[in-house]
């Protein structure tokens, strides 16, 4: 089997000399929007000397900006979990910086339409949890959701939710890092983590770092960065990939905001939707098929040998147990691998969608989904754990973007820093 330090192990590049041994307060190993996100809050409250690894030449690379850019409302989770207190705290924020950094938003919103009768408990359970929450949602019949999506189609009822927006989430990072760089934090890109040498020492692809505390962000590698430090030997990264499309400009089906489905509660994954992003564009998608590779994002390139072994054993495990009903979503994604199917998932959401409508669209993204490997269940919370000298973002899948900046505190709040 390969080893974890393969998977992070970068060619050299130019100016490795240059850390070869390098001292800091905090290292974080990972910039996405939660890393970027958790170095300011550091750099801000402490003024510490913050260092952020990252294994790529630029931030964002992987799930922060491949996203659909929807900034979630929080009409989703049930009232009480850490995913609905920070995403609607978050929501607002994340608005509001985008706002004062002039980046554009989409803010027409959102609608959950029911393709069955079948369907309608769920949205009223949505609605119900919107309000819970202090999200600002309507039910609303079928002549009212002609007013707000004049193309979306409904059984009955839809679920209107004002607080969505779109954004573009690469302009989102590419402003977090100006923000942070400005602020004093700083990055090393082209930089892997590849391993813990002792409490309070890694081992880099361009040396070897010393610090007083280790904050791991390492998204699809997150769990083997926290089994390297003793921490969350239970828990196991599930890679999903998102296939997008793209709407067809000339479409006889116009989409002002989001025009999403009725999702199945049991599981964390909220079907294909059409999305209206603020550059005018229309994203159809994502799908959720589960990979042999943390970094599969076309065909096979990318799946590994370990990789293959590791992700067949715990999906035949997550079948056989059937725990979030695995198995229908396994059954659904399969069906979304050719382009007829993805259409029959999408048709039901709004009138005048044609299959020739199906364009080639953006570059996949891949949720880094958390698994209870005791239960073997997919975790649906957010998941910090904490190890010595460290902290381990272990599940910061979706909202987790819209999320960030409350999510960030949150973390720094429970840092035991040494």
């Amino acid at each position: 089997m390969l080893s974890w330090v393969s998977d992070w192990t970068l060619p050299d590049v130019e100016g490795m000399h240059h850390m070869a041994r390098e001292t800091c307060d905090v290292l974080i190993a990972g910039a996405g929007v939660i890393g970027v996100a958790i170095a300011r809050e550091l750099r801000r409250r402490y003024g510490v000397k913050v260092v952020v690894l990252e294994k790529e030449s630029t931030a964002g690379r992987h799930a922060s900006g491949r996203n659909s850019g929807v900034l979630h409302a929080g009409v989703y989770y049930k009232a009480g979990t850490l995913k609905a207190r920070l995403c609607v705290e978050g929501n607002r924020r994340l608005r509001a910086y985008c706002r004062q950094q002039a980046i554009p938003l989409n803010e027409h919103g959102k609608v959950i339409v029911a393709r069955t009768e079948a369907e309608l408990p769920a949205l009223r359970e949505l609605y119900a949890r919107s309000q819970a929450n202090g999200v600002r949602a309507s039910l609303l019949d079928q002549q009212a959701l002609k007013e707000v999506e004049p193309c979306a189609k409904t059984v009955q009822q839809a679920l209107y939710v004002q607080d969505t927006a779109v954004v573009n989430p690469q302009r989102v990072m590419a402003a977090m890092v100006a923000d942070a760089e400005r602020e004093g934090v700083e990055f090393r890109f082209g930089c892997a983590w590849q391993g813990r040498e002792s409490d309070g020492a890694a081992r880099t692809d361009r040396g070897r770092v010393t610090y007083g505390h280790f904050v791991n962000c390492g998204g699809l590698f997150a769990d083997r960065i926290a089994h390297a430090h003793e921490v969350g030997l239970h828990f196991a990264i599930l890679p999903f990939r998102g296939q997008f499309y793209q709407l067809r400009p000339g479409s006889a089906l116009q989409v002002r905001g989001n025009i999403y489905p009725v999702p199945d509660l049991r599981n964390p994954f909220l079907g294909v939707h059409f999305t209206r992003r603020p550059e005018g564009d229309v994203t159809i998608g994502p799908s959720a098929l589960p990979l042999l590779g943390r970094e599969q994002y076309r065909g096979l390139t990318g799946a590994t040998i370990g990789g293959t072994v590791t992700m067949l054993a715990y999906l035949m495990r997550l079948f056989g147990r059937n725990r979030d009903h695995f198995r229908s979503i396994a059954w659904t994604e399969m069906i979304k691998l050719t382009r007829a199917g993805f259409f029959r998932e999408a048709a039901d959401l709004g009138r005048g969608f044609e299959k020739a409508d199906l364009l080639p669209g953006q570059a996949p993204g891949i949720r880094a989904q958390l698994v209870d490997t005791r239960t073997a269940e997919l975790v649906s919370d957010f998941v910090i754990e904490p190890g010595v000298r460290s902290t381990h973002v272990l599940n910061a899948v979706s909202p987790a973007f819209t999320s960030s900046l409350p999510f960030a505190e949150h973390v720094v709040d429970t840092m035991r820093l040494a």
